[in-house]
């Protein structure tokens, strides 16, 4: 019966760590290539531009709202100050 036991565990780590696989090529693959952009937000408009985002690297692709299509590469947009939300400092102060 101990043998069996001890058999059936060898077996369950061994399947354990083939499990574990393709889990790390991936990962590998993507340090080496970058991100696949395979989770993407919810579309968004803002401006008058339509985009959505790479949950994985925050990444923007184009959208085109009518069609349901994304337009064109992904890109990086550049930080930009008009984007920030004006905050009420006097009720941070009181926190």
């Amino acid at each position: 019966m101990e043998a069996t036991l001890g058999t059936l565990e060898g077996y369950s780590n061994d399947h354990r760590r083939l499990a574990e696989i393709p889990r790390a090529l991936g990962s590998w693959f993507v340090g080496i290539f970058g991100c696949t952009h395979k989770e993407k937000s919810r579309p968004f408009s803002r401006h008058g531009e339509s985009y959505r985002v790479c949950i994985g690297c925050g990444a923007h692709q184009r959208f085109d709202p009518k069609t349901w299509n994304p337009l064109g590469p992904f890109y990086f947009r550049a930080a930009n100050t008009s984007d920030l939300v004006e905050t009420n400092s006097t009720a941070l102060r009181t926190v």
